[in-house]
């Protein structure tokens, strides 16, 4: 027996692998070569082809011009054969067709500069030796034990290689007349015919298009072995001389034929798309006639087909006070051949006692079904209350199920309310449906007042107050959409977070607009009562109406529900911290006897407001500087004096704007800084609701205090006054605007403020003349000390915002040297003047050094980068052999991929 070395099988095997991958080859299998000896060597070889292919397709309108150009590709899998095969044919077929379906609607399609180029893929081999029992090649001490006698190699190379096409195809879209008629709908066709029925004429054009065709006739044709032995046609013509169809027989078969006329101006063609009862039919033109052959066959039963589910459409249920009732239901589209409605019902209630109703009037549209004995319904009154029933009559053929119940039923494209029922009657041929719930004649829903939440800082996560309406209407959702054409959005309702594709907004950014929208639909109250919306319902967010334009405003057809879009807009903002909360001109000290009074104010121009003052005795007995209007549950017993030698407890209530208050917030009250200790919810960083550790204990002097009834009063604040100068029920003024004189377009007026309580006057200002004059806002930002504004050539200001600083830092501070920074306006670039950063002390960093990156790495390499650069700067350790075997490897799969490459190169070629 002949020995081969694995080492010389290596070598014939790669030499082979490169003279295919140069030499075309042609499928070929059991090519043998005797080499001598008892040893055969076989050689088969397979082709599997995988077809590409790539289309570049030009569109091109009725006038020859290019309107459209795109690439197509396709492929597919690998197909066992050469390119000649009939397999690889058929995929190559199969390719290019479903690439031409793509445009075939399109028009005319041609194909031009087809080209064709081969690319090895890989090839998939195995060698057997057969000296009895397969034995693979490299097992050598096996091959040496085998038994004597002749031996086979069947070497077995699989060739995979990818056919790729690339074409030009062209679609010459088809010119339209305007008069060519390019879809034609035909409705009502029936279908259900029952053994013994007639033939009828039903069918009928869609109403848009009935001045544009007609029927010239229907026809059924009865069919046996595949001819027509009897024909009905709905025109009386002429049309053969088959005998008449007078009645459908059981178990025939018959044939639904069509014939479409156009009338004058109007013509069919070849691309003229049909439906009749809303399904897609074929047709052939006949001249000018559209011939519809074939659309339905039928072979009529005994056999009833049983209705389990129903649909009623049109149904007006929003009926105004004073309009009479009329018929409008119908049965929906698609059950038209199985029930008719046979009548619809309006009927009257009033209550005989606290639970029931009855019926008091009635309203049919069939008058023959309208029970003796009852009140006629002629119309309807706003303060009726009403029900609505229909009654579905099943055609020939068709019968109700016993088991329908109300959860089978739509009306209008919606399942029936809660109470609803519905009845099979009369031998299963009937069904009566009541709608289940009582309604008013329509009212109209004049404005819809509810909560929202409107304004969000930087970083704020999206939330929705969720607040009720009130019982006639109910929120569906809101929603914020970004502005940046980004497509993200949210919105308080999973169902229709769905439409943004997984693009939720997680929280809000600095800069950025966002479009506020908000749905609402009728409540089930609102439907029982009538309400309905309509373009003149008014929008109120949080008490204050919203200004929108009838394009803002979107009603369903039955007033059922609304959309307002686009209602406002709103741009996050960085939010400020409050460190400091100042209370000024406090009265913090009293005699025993004194009343209380609170004079408390915040600085001008700040972030927060100042909402209450208080002095507590314990945890019932104080007094709020908002009491009555608010505050009053707070303390059961109210302190009207303080009394000598009690000790009070002084407490104040602040708000911020825009701002948080620190959590750390230091509090001054007339100007020396006091503890304090948080009440509520600590989280909530605009309120600052404290009991402070300032606190007062009065004493006695002797004297009691008797107040006027006459009221004092300074800029401020207006009070009674004791003989001694103590004041009592100090209040800040409560004024009111007083026109003296009103503008013209030709003179100023004037108006002035006036207390309503003590009557205190402030000086009169002017009221500007009346123009038509429409301010033109320039670009540039126009500033003063705390806000920035855009101004008209008129002097008008707009958008007046505060300022929005951020420190610049001019030089920086040393151990030597004090540093320079000033404030600037990111917006309007208004800056303060600049203060000194003191120099940097020994151990010590300065505010601005704290804020520095504690280590020196360069800002413009990341952490990341430092630890790759000192794993790379690392000198590897030597004496370890792993890593030269690692790089022999890599050394040999080097080799073969450059061989692979070599040949599917060579094959390019």
């Amino acid at each position: 027996m002949k020995k081969t070395k694995p080492k010389k099988l290596l070598t014939v095997l790669l030499t082979l692998y490169l003279a295919l991958s140069i030499v075309p080859i042609t499928a070929y299998a059991g090519v043998t070569d005797v080499t001598g000896g008892n040893t055969t060597n076989t050689y088969s070889h397979f082709y599997h082809t995988k077809v590409e292919t790539t289309a570049q397709v030009t569109i091109k309108d009725a006038d020859g011009n290019v309107i459209e150009t795109t690439e197509v590709t396709k492929s597919g899998d690998f197909v066992e054969g050469n390119v000649n095969s009939d397999a690889v044919q058929a995929e190559i077929k199969r390719i290019d067709d479903e690439i031409i379906a793509q445009f075939s609607s399109r028009g005319n399609i041609t194909t031009e500069n087809r080209n064709s180029t081969f690319m090895f893929d890989h090839f998939e081999s195995s060698n057997i030796i057969t000296p009895g029992d397969n034995i693979l090649v490299g097992d050598q001490d096996a091959l040496e034990n085998a038994a004597s006698g002749s031996v086979n190699k069947n070497l077995v190379v699989h060739e995979y290689q990818v056919y790729q096409t690339t074409y030009d195809l062209i679609v010459q879209e088809n010119s339209q007349p305007t008069n060519t008629i390019p879809v034609a709908t035909i409705e009502n066709a029936k279908f259900n015919y029952q053994p013994g029925d007639a033939p009828q004429a039903t069918a009928e054009v869609y109403n848009a298009d009935a001045d544009k065709y007609e029927i010239a006739y229907e026809c059924w044709q009865e069919f046996e072995n595949n001819e027509p032995v009897a024909a009905w046609y709905s025109d009386n013509g002429s049309h053969g001389s088959l005998p008449k169809i007078t009645e459908f027989e059981s178990g025939k078969k018959y044939v639904y034929f069509l014939m479409l006329k156009p009338k004058n101006g109007y013509s069919f063609n070849s691309e003229t798309t049909v439906t009749v009862n809303g399904e897609s039919v074929k047709s052939s033109l006949s001249g000018e006639y559209l011939y519809l052959p074939a659309v339905k066959t039928i072979t009529p039963t005994k056999q009833n087909t049983v209705i389990t589910s129903a649909a009623v459409e049109n149904v007006k249920l929003d009926y105004k006070d004073g309009e009479t009732p009329r018929t409008t239901a119908t049965a929906a589209a698609a059950d038209r051949d199985k029930y008719d409605i046979l009548y619809e019902c309006w009927g009257k209630l009033e209550k005989t006692d606290e639970y029931t109703t009855k019926s008091v009037a009635y309203w049919y549209s069939d008058e023959d079904y309208c029970p003796s004995g009852y009140a006629d319904l002629t119309s309807f009154d706003k303060d009726g209350k009403y029900e609505y029933s229909v009654r579905l009559k099943a055609k020939d053929g068709y019968i109700f199920s016993d088991s329908i119940s109300a959860d089978d039923i739509t009306l209008n494209g919606k399942s029936l309310p809660e109470g609803s029922f519905a009845m099979t009657l009369d031998d299963n041929r009937t069904c009566v449906v009541t709608y289940g719930m009582n309604m008013r004649p329509g009212q109209a829903v004049e404005k819809i007042d509810f909560i929202a939440r409107i304004n969000f800082d930087a970083g704020d996560k999206p939330s929705f107050m969720t607040s009720a309406v009130d019982p006639f209407i109910d929120l569906d959702h809101e929603r914020w959409d970004a502005n940046d054409g980004s497509g993200y959005g949210i919105t308080s309702s999973d169902y229709w977070n769905k439409r943004y594709n997984g693009k939720l907004i997680t929280e809000f950014e600095a800069g950025k607009s966002y479009t506020y929208g908000v749905y609402f639909k009728i409540s089930d109250l609102g439907m029982e009562e009538g309400y309905r919306f309509d373009k003149n319902t008014k929008l109120y967010i949080n008490g204050e109406e919203i200004t929108l334009t009838p394009d803002q405003i979107n009603v369903d057809d039955n007033g059922e529900t609304i959309w307002f879009s686009n209602v406002l807009t709103m741009t996050p903002t960085t939010v400020k911290v409050i460190d400091v909360v100042e209370i000024n001109d406090a009265t913090v000290s009293f005699k025993d006897g004194d009343k209380p009074v609170f004079t408390g104010t915040v600085p001008e121009n700040d972030q927060y407001a100042f909402r209450c003052e208080w002095w507590s005795l314990d945890e019932n007995t104080g007094i709020v500087s908002t009491e009555p209007e608010w505050g009053g549950d707070i303390y059961k017993n109210k302190i009207t004096a303080f009394e000598d030698g009690k000790t009070y407890h002084y407490g104040v209530y602040v708000t911020a704007y825009t701002a948080d208050i620190s959590h750390d917030a230091k509090l001054k009250i007339n100007g020396r800084e006091v503890k304090y200790t948080r009440i509520g919810d600590e989280s909530d960083t605009q309120s600052f609701w404290v009991e402070t550790d300032l606190t007062m204990t009065p004493v006695a002097d002797g004297h009691t205090h008797k107040y006027g009834t006459e009221w004092k009063h300074d800029e401020t604040n207006h009070w009674h006054e004791c003989e001694c100068d103590n004041k009592a029920d100090i209040t800040v003024h409560n004024f009111k605007w007083i026109v003296d004189r009103k503008a013209t377009t030709t003179e100023k007026g004037s108006k002035h403020e006036k207390c309503t309580v003590c009557g205190y006057k402030k000086t009169a200002v002017d009221i500007p003349k009346i123009d038509s004059h429409n301010h033109n806002y320039g670009t540039e930002w126009k500033y003063d000390n705390t806000n920035h504004w855009h101004e008209c050539e008129c002097g008008e200001k707009a958008d007046i915002t505060a300022h929005n600083f951020k420190w610049i830092i001019d030089k920086e501070a040393t151990t030597a040297e004090k540093g320079s920074k000033h404030e600037k306006c990111t917006v309007c670039g208004y800056k303060k003047a600049a203060v000194d950063i003191p120099a940097i002390g020994f151990g010590s960093s300065s505010d601005d050094e704290a804020n520095k990156p504690a280590n020196t790495v360069s800002s413009k390499s990341s952490s990341a980068d430092q630890l790759n650069n000192t794993a790379n700067t690392a000198s590897p350790k030597t004496g370890n052999t792993d890593y030269m075997i690692l790089w022999i490897v890599l050394l040999i799969a080097g080799g073969g991929v450059f061989i692979t490459a070599t040949a599917v190169d060579r094959k390019k070629k």
